[in-house]
This record gives C-alpha cells, structure tokens and sequence, in this order.
C-alpha cells in the first residue's frame, strides 16, 4: 500500500471559506438560533368516540358480562391484561 500524500493534509485552523464567485464569505460557528413557534398554529383535536366503543368501554369498566348495541348482543371474554373482550353473539 502507497503512501499516503502529504499535500491532502489540512490545518484545524478555520479559514475563511470562498463562495463560489470568489468572494470571502463569513463562517459562522455556531448554527442560528429558531424563531419560536407561534401559539396561535391550533392542535388538531381528536374526534368523539362513536356509540359503540361508549358502551363497551362504559361495560368494561363495570365488568359487565355483555351489552346490546343497535339491536345486537355482545358477549364479553376475559383477558389477564385488557380485562374483557367483547363479540358479538
């Protein structure tokens, strides 16, 4: 393996850097600092729970063996972590 050139080698000196029409442009140290955000920019909101999931988180929360919804019954499982799970029957 060749060795390497010493031609290539720099100095961590910072120089000044040229743009590209020639001309010395400053070389900035430390990045800029953002303008903050402005608060008047509104969060999205999240939309309402629809009838269903109402009844079945008001039912998983009593501990109830099943609830009806739109005429159909929905009978509850339990699990050792979500605590029921509910189907249709």
């Amino acid at each position: 393996m060749a060795p390497r050139s010493r031609a290539k080698a720099t100095s961590r000196t910072r120089r000044p850097q040229r743009s590209r029409s020639g001309k010395k442009t400053n070389v900035r140290t430390k990045p800029e600092a953002r303008a903050p955000r402005r608060k008047s920019m509104r969060k999205s909101r999240k939309r309402p729970l629809n009838g269903f999931f109402k009844l079945m988180l008001k039912a998983k929360a009593n501990g109830d063996e099943s609830f009806v919804y739109n005429g159909q019954t929905y009978k509850g499982k339990k699990h050792p972590k979500l605590k029921m799970i509910y189907k249709k029957a």
